[in-house]
């Protein structure tokens, strides 16, 4: 699993390095980038939740929780991270957003491969 922790690291440095683009820089896109680029958000943070689970799972004894508020507290982090970059913004919402999808990502990954596995 050692290798499924490097892709997770490397993802989340992705989505770091993608925060740190100032907001004159960001190239435009087919959402307003008002509550439409929250889904966004989801389908980023559902990669971090199989990220994490097939990172972790097993290795906790409440590995959904564990998951859940790493998840949200490095969406968290990213959000205060943004506020610092020119022309970025944080937001409340998003926050709320990545938080849903790490719980969608880790326990749609979770009841796919249990249903593959049996």
């Amino acid at each position: 699993m050692k290798k499924d922790k490097i892709f997770l690291c490397l993802y989340l440095l992705v989505i770091l390095l993608v925060s740190s683009i100032p907001g004159k820089s960001m190239p435009k896109s087919w959402f307003s980038l008002g509550w439409e680029d929250k889904i966004y958000h989801i389908i980023e943070y559902s990669v971090v939740g199989i990220l994490a689970y097939r990172s972790y799972y097993g290795s906790f004894q409440r590995p959904f929780l564990i998951i859940f508020i790493g998840g949200f507290c490095f969406g968290l982090f990213d959000e205060i991270y943004q506020s610092m970059i020119p022309g970025r913004f944080p937001n409340a919402f998003d926050v709320i957003a990545d938080a849903i999808g790490v719980i969608l990502g880790s326990t749609a990954y979770h009841f796919f491969s249990n249903k593959i596995n049996d």
